[in-house]
């Protein structure tokens, strides 16, 4: 059985190829277009997807899209003929949706029949596509699955019990209440733009007072209803009337001072409202959770949505309900759910077994080029300096020295990771020990706001040696304390925590042996890790890419497979 997983037109737009339940290959549309968050229609993922597992559109037997166009277009029908809507509004409001979605979800069937598709589509709940991708990648047999986002079809939040039997419905919240767009109007309003900058204001949130705006969030949301479990005051919000904006003047004259331009100072109070925001979406998650688990007694979680991006509020789940055991997947967003919507239909509706263990946890899934085709490129886009490694030992020995030295490097290797986080692949590395480098890279490389914190990769063996963490954390979603006698600056952000990756050797060799020839140099298994891509571009996929970015920044070395090129 061959599926063919869909996301496009909101977010992150992903293709994914699925056969027999095994997740064979995903790529998202942008680290092809070079758009970044492109959500238009996959086609080059497409394409990929079909090429890298060579067969024809003719030979896919369904398409699965992540959501159900039907019940999106009723949610937002009956949005624009609610009391929220002026009647002068209606009709114009009406025409530009009706017009977009014929040129969307509503012409799906046309789009595929373009590109040589007239199959079978099979529609799976948005919701249901992020707890499939959870579930069936998570190591537990029974779990409590919760999806936070924006929306989909018309729930901002769905909770379900998931075990053997399929997705048990607990507890859900309705649009136009949502913890994902109150996180995105606030980040809107500190000048970062919503549904991209939400991860600058969760690093931005450390460096504020979370107490000084504490009584704005009292005002316009309330946690705790029998019904609504968490209820926004809608008279401070426009995402439910506006095509643009998200809140109006009544938010304004409440926090009491203006919302920031894009390139304004970032000021203390903008610091104070991004703590303030943070710690309101921390209790309001661990209330739904813990309102979940007291009627549904299970100690584990998978947790999936775009807001299971929120590594800081995810590293204090097991200290703040009684969850024991917490897995997000490695694209918990809507891209991953192109892989979810496959995974749904081949369990749920199919009635497979899911695996014990869970069998589609690697997040490498994209591109790969071999030594000679590298070679080739290196050739054609640059004439400097180029040295190659007969073994992968030798090139370890050498990364690992220069990275000891204080170089960066750009580490480009294997197969594009599938998701928003690098973890290996993609990467650009630094020494941990030296408090300069991530000024260095935020300022030199990657040319970002310097308060942006970077994540620390550290061996599975020895990571609750230097963090407090109980568990493995592989794909760099969770926050977690770095304990007091370690010294590691350049991983470690201003409230003493870091974002971990954990790192197995059978989940990627190479990486693994650097981080131990680094432990031989140093004493210590950990590097700094960052995505591959400067500011605004998308994460690095090519090696044509990786050279331009490397010729575009101030980074010293990048590694291509086996060959290191210097300037």
């Amino acid at each position: 059985m061959i599926q063919l997983g869909l996301s496009a037109f909101y977010h992150d737009s992903a293709a994914a190829l699925v056969i027999d339940g095994k997740v064979i290959c995903a790529i998202e549309e942008e680290k092809l277009s070079g758009e970044k968050h492109d959500s238009s229609f996959p086609f080059k993922a497409i394409q990929w997807c079909l090429e890298y597992a060579n067969i024809t559109i003719d030979e896919v037997d369904m398409v699965c899209w992540y959501e159900n166009p039907k019940d999106k277009f009723e949610r937002v029908k009956q949005t624009i003929g609610s009391k929220y809507w002026p009647l002068k509004s209606f009709f114009p409001k009406w025409r530009r949706f009706i017009k977009r979605w014929n040129e969307t979800e509503g012409n799906l069937e046309g789009i595929l029949e373009s590109i040589g598709y007239t199959g079978e589509i099979l529609y799976t709940l948005h919701h249901h596509s992020h707890l499939a991708l959870s579930y069936y990648t998570s190591p537990f047999d029974k779990a409590i699955g919760l999806s936070v986002d924006g929306v989909g079809e018309s729930h901002t939040i769905y909770a379900a019990m998931c075990d053997e039997n399929g997705f048990h419905k607990i507890q859900t919240l309705h649009f136009p209440h949502s913890l994902g767009l109150v996180y995105s109007a606030f980040t809107a309003y500190l000048g970062f733009k919503p549904n991209e900058g939400e991860y600058k204001v969760m690093g931005l949130a450390p460096y504020g007072d979370k107490q000084r705006y504490h009584s704005v969030f009292d005002k316009v949301a309330t946690i705790g209803g029998e019904i609504d479990i968490v209820k926004m005051d809608m008279s401070y919000f426009t995402w439910h009337t506006s095509d643009n904006d998200m809140f109006n003047d009544k938010l304004i004259d409440l926090i009491g001072f203006p919302p920031r331009f894009k390139d304004e100072p970032i000021e203390q109070h903008h610091k104070d409202l991004a703590a303030s925001l943070q710690q309101w979406y921390e209790g309001a998650l661990y209330f739904i959770i813990n309102r979940i688990t007291n009627s549904w007694e299970c100690e584990n979680l998978v947790l999936g949505g775009g807001c299971a991006y929120n590594g800081t509020a995810n590293g204090k789940i097991k200290t703040a309900t009684s969850i024991k055991n917490v897995f997000i997947p490695f694209a918990p967003s809507d891209s991953g759910s192109a892989i979810g919507a496959c995974l749904y239909q081949h369990h749920i509706v199919m009635g497979n077994p899911k695996v014990k263990g869970g069998d589609n946890q690697s997040p490498y899934l994209g591109e790969e080029w071999s030594n000679p085709e590298l070679l080739k490129i290196i050739l054609q886009n640059h004439r400097k300096k180029v040295v190659m490694f007969d073994t992968d030992e030798m090139l370890c020995k050498e990364v690992a020295r220069l990275i000891n030295d204080g170089n960066i490097i750009g580490w480009f290797q294997g197969r594009t990771e599938f998701g928003a986080r690098a973890l290996g692949n993609r990467s650009i590395l630094g020494n941990p020990h030296l408090s300069d480098i991530r000024d260095r890279i935020n300022k030199v490389v990657k040319k970002r706001e310097m308060f942006r914190p970077f994540a620390p990769s550290v061996t599975i063996e020895d990571y609750q040696k230097y963090f407090l963490s109980e568990e493995d954390v592989p794909y760099m979603n969770q926050v977690v304390k770095v304990k007091k006698d370690v010294n590691i600056p350049s991983v470690t952000h201003v409230d003493n925590s870091a974002r971990i990756q954990t790192l197995k050797r059978e989940d990627n060799p190479l990486y693994y042996d650097l981080l131990k020839e680094f432990e031989k140099l140093t004493g210590t298994p950990i590097l700094l890790n960052t995505s591959f891509n400067l500011k605004d571009h998308t994460m690095t996929n090519d090696p044509q890419k990786a050279i331009w970015t490397f010729n575009n920044c101030d980074m010293d070395y990048l590694v291509l497979g086996k060959f290191l090129i210097s300037k």
